[in-house]
């Protein structure tokens, strides 16, 4: 069974075409409010360079409002480095530090709640990207190492990561001798020359979510999600492609539906989905005969009956 030989375009039904195409668990569907934030406050501090006093007051904005958005004590430091999770790990990764306390960030795994590898003197990291786990009360605080990518959980553009440090952990960083403009140390030190800071347009729209969510009951984000999953498992129980039922990995902002389709057919769905522009994103590199689906706040439960509906076309099984 292959996508490209089951429907042409012009046969699916419009009842079954998401409105918004970024469902996939694997990447973010970034609400139109972010973009027109962009719009509305964004000329106080476009175009200037990081370092002037209108980009560092709006930062530290910015910062504190993160900080009490997921209960961060007053101790612990809070960065944003505008790089991709994966490639902040690798940098801690290099770190004499980072390697003799075992606190190199790496993603969670399971519904436990994480305390990350304890390493030697009981240290611990994570990352907790894609999950509600930085909003659970007192988790950064018990980290030692935390770093996520904001995107999922707050409808932003990926690309950056949050790292929040323990008191002894960044005592431990800035001792850090040659780390260079990418080490930890340089990033703690904000005026260091050459280090990376996140551009404006980015700081504006990670305000703007922060300031959503906030407003917006992120107590009731667990339970929204659960009920967004239910909803999935709803549309597509009983159906032969489905090797399943949809499930969800720890707090994960998405699920898994596991099919009986093979990784190539996988593949070719995925690929006919996308060169199309229906759906992105829905591939798991992890697990090769599964899709992927959002389940965020950003994933609207209209557009989640019409996936159901649109694989259902797709995979000869509309009902």
């Amino acid at each position: 069974m292959t996508p490209m030989n089951l429907v042409e375009l012009y046969d699916i039904p419009d009842a079954v075409l998401p409105r918004e195409p970024r469902l996939g668990g694997s990447c973010v569907a970034v609400p139109a409010d972010r973009l027109a934030s962009l719009a509305r406050s964004g000329p106080a501090v476009l175009g200037l360079r990081p370092g002037l006093a209108g980009t560092d007051g709006f930062t530290a904005s910015l910062l504190k409002e993160l900080r009490a958005l997921v209960g961060l004590p007053d101790g612990h430091s809070c960065l944003l480095v505008p790089v991709v999770p994966q490639t902040l790990a690798q940098q801690f990764g290099r770190e004499k530090w980072a390697m003799a306390h075992d606190v190199v960030p790496r993603p969670v795994a399971g519904a436990a709640r994480p305390s990350g590898a304890a390493g030697p003197g009981g240290w611990s990291a994570a990352d907790l990207t894609g999950s509600s786990w930085p909003l659970a009360e007192g988790l950064l605080a018990e980290l030692d190492v935390a770093a996520f990518c904001p995107g999922a959980l707050l409808g932003v553009v990926p690309g950056s990561t949050v790292l929040t440090l323990s008191p002894r952990a960044a005592e431990a960083a800035r001792g850090e001798e040659d780390s260079g403009p990418f080490g930890v140390r340089a990033l703690l030190d904000a005026d260091a020359p050459g280090t990376p800071r996140p551009s404006a347009s980015d700081l504006m729209m990670l305000a703007h979510g922060v300031r959503t969510l906030a407003e917006s009951h992120p107590e009731r984000l667990e339970d929204e999600v659960g009920a967004r999953l239910a909803l999935v498992r709803a549309r597509t129980a009983g159906r032969s492609w489905l090797a399943g039922p949809p499930y969800r990995r720890g707090r994960d902002l998405a699920c898994v539906l596991p099919t009986t389709l093979s990784p190539a057919a996988v593949r070719e769905l995925v690929e006919y989905l996308e060169s199309r522009a229906l759906v992105y994103g829905l591939a798991d590199p992890d697990l090769p005969t599964a899709l992927r689906v959002g389940l965020g706040r950003t994933c609207d439960d209209d557009d989640l009956v019409r996936l159901t509906g649109l694989l259902d076309v797709l995979l000869e099984e509309a009902r």
